[in-house]
């Protein structure tokens, strides 16, 4: 039993510093590697149990007295330390029991009295999904000052309602969705103060029948002329007014594609709300997008002709302009791109990428990607590479990356793949950035760089980074830890440079990054935050016109120092100050 016990603790302690190679070869990551560390002790523990009361030659005195200690191990260690679920099956550790646990789901809090205004637009507003154009790519000219990195000052931290949703931001304000006690909520909060602005609510509540995504809504709001465009967990689909929450239209997509809800009572005696017809079985997470006078929408529904794979509305009336397709959805959104000389709608649903005519819905191209929505499901978006190449990925033992090709013939398009690597690029709740031909992303918690060229992992770094989130800023990326601790890592396909990091939040971090010009939020399903970061702008040649001055000059500019900047990278116009050279007033960027 001593050469069993021995076998295993030291099978277990060499596959937690290989599971890099299970990682390759098993498509097992740390996640479940630890799940299955905690079964093989409890099991050890058992085993040793029985041995001890069937074949060992002891007195029956100490048979009893032995396994009576064997047994009461495992029940004093989780009367004292809980463990941590960190959603999915990700199990992350354990902790004392009086550790405090922020509150299944806080009260709203007061609304402050102040205007908003969502109307006036910047080149430093995150008005969207994973950024103005989707990638999880800032292109606003902002530049991380990586020296200073680790002062980052924390400007508010509070408590949120559950949900996955992340933050979307314009002219300072910020809105996303959460649930508050028996309601959905999508809000609006001050980027400065993290004040709440204002509210609008749903009285519903989604929670999967095996709560492994857990309470709450998914998707992030998009900010669009004033209003804001939000779908909840379970079909409200809702335009509102960006200046007080008000609805203007609202449209209920369960009624339009035939889904049943089904509500059942929950362990804590909650009761929660789930799509019961269909394989959609984690929510709605994709975010609207608008395009023109439309907000397009994932659809879905049980397999009739009554399911679509995405829906148009029109913005001004919420009246139902087209539908797009018959594939099941997933947890993607729909982006706008151009590909292959044209525009068009790129989504990827339950088995196939998809690309669709922006005008009327239809179908232009598919390519075959795998997965089930109610299990391993695809939830990364495609990504761009170039032109008409086309980078998917997905997690679970199915998943990796796949580069293909899309191409115009004609009047049809036709794809094909150029490379497939099912042991790189395994994103389950993010999705991969890329640059200068490499793409960087969270692959089964490990952070990895892949060549674009030819799908080879360049390099792949072990760390505490669970599922967490990227976003990709001039030079360097912000990772955000899945246990909420952000790092700050140079963009660089040579090999893995971190230069620092900081803990941010409580509780479980999929939730994606918002970076409104060197305002960063960040937020779980218990909490959220906002950092000022330290930074500057790449922004080409300064040319001071005050009178008399002449000064022209290259440099990378952070808080008060010039007058009357034409940004060249930026395109963003500081306004008439002069420079300090000219003892004029001084101006400021911020």
């Amino acid at each position: 039993m001593l050469l069993i016990t021995g076998l295993v603790l030291a099978a277990l302690i060499v596959a937690h510093f290989r599971v890099d190679l299970l990682d390759q070869k098993l498509a097992i990551g740390l996640d479940v590697l630890m799940v299955f560390t905690l079964f093989c002790v409890l099991l050890l523990l058992l085993a040793w149990v029985v041995w001890t009361l069937a074949f060992s030659r002891w007195r029956w005195f100490n048979r009893i007295l032995v396994s009576a200690v064997l047994v009461s191990l495992p029940v004093i260690f989780f009367t004292v330390f809980r463990p941590v679920h960190g959603g999915d099956v990700n199990f992350l550790g354990f902790e004392p029991i009086w550790r405090r646990r922020p509150s299944l789901e806080p009260p709203m809090p007061t609304v402050a009295a102040a205007a908003v205004d969502l109307t006036t637009e910047s080149p430093f507003d995150f008005p969207r999904f994973l950024g103005p154009d989707q990638d999880g790519t800032v292109r606003s000219g902002v530049r991380i000052d990586a020296v200073h990195f680790a002062d980052s000052k924390l400007l508010w931290k509070q408590p949120i309602g559950r949900g996955w949703s992340g933050f979307s931001a314009r002219n300072g304000f910020a809105v996303t969705m959460e649930q508050r006690e028996g309601m959905e909520c999508v809000t609006c909060y001050s980027v400065e103060s993290g004040e709440l602005m204002w509210t609008y609510q749903t009285p519903t509540r989604h929670q999967d029948k095996m709560n492994l995504g857990r309470t709450g809504p998914r998707s992030t709001p998009t900010i669009a002329d004033g209003h804001v465009y939000s779908v909840g967990a379970l079909g409200h689909l809702a335009c509102l007014d960006g200046s007080n929450g008000q609805a203007i239209w609202t449209v209920d997509l369960n009624s339009l594609l035939g889904i049943t809800l089904e509500t059942v009572a929950g362990l804590d005696g909650v009761s929660y709300t789930y799509e019961s017809n269909t394989t959609l079985d984690w929510g709605r997470s994709g975010s609207p997008l608008v395009y023109g006078d439309l907000v397009i929408v994932p659809g879905g529904g049980p397999k009739s002709d009554q399911r679509a794979t995405l829906l148009a509305f029109d913005r001004k009336t919420g009246e139902l302009r087209w539908r797009g397709g018959d594939e099941m959805i997933a947890y993607g959104s729909p982006v706008l791109k151009t590909v292959a000389g044209r525009e068009q709608i790129l989504l990827v649903a339950e088995t196939q990428a998809m690309g669709f005519d922006p005008e009327n819905g239809d179908v232009l191209w598919t390519f075959s990607r795998p997965g089930e929505s109610n299990g391993a499901a695809n939830t990364s978006q495609l990504t761009v590479v170039s032109e008409d190449h086309l980078l998917a990925t997905k997690g679970y033992p199915d998943g990796g990356g796949r580069l293909f090709e899309v191409r115009q013939a004609g009047d049809a398009f036709r794809t094909e793949q150029l490379w497939r690597n099912d042991s790189a690029l395994k994103t389950k709740m993010m999705s991969p950035v890329v640059k200068d031909g490499y793409a960087w992303a969270l692959s089964n918690a490990f952070l990895e760089c892949v060549r674009l060229e030819d799908g080879h992992r360049i390099w792949k770094a072990r760390g505490r980074f669970g599922h967490g989130q990227l976003l990709l800023v001039g030079e360097h990326l912000l990772l955000h830890s899945e246990t909420g601790r952000l790092h700050l890592i140079e963009a660089h396909p040579e090999e893995f440079r971190e230069i620092s990091s900081f803990p941010t939040i409580d509780g479980v971090c999929w939730n994606t990054l918002c970076l409104m010009k060197n305002r960063l939020l960040v937020r779980s399903e218990v909490e959220a935050a906002c950092f000022e970061l330290p930074w500057g702008l790449r922004i080409g040649f300064l040319c001071c016109s005050a009178a008399g001055c002449r000064t022209t000059f290259r440099s990378r500019v952070g808080g008060s120092l010039c007058c009357r900047v034409a940004l060249l990278q930026t395109y963003f116009a500081v306004g008439p100050t002069c420079c300090r050279a000219c003892h004029g007033l001084a101006g400021g960027l911020m």
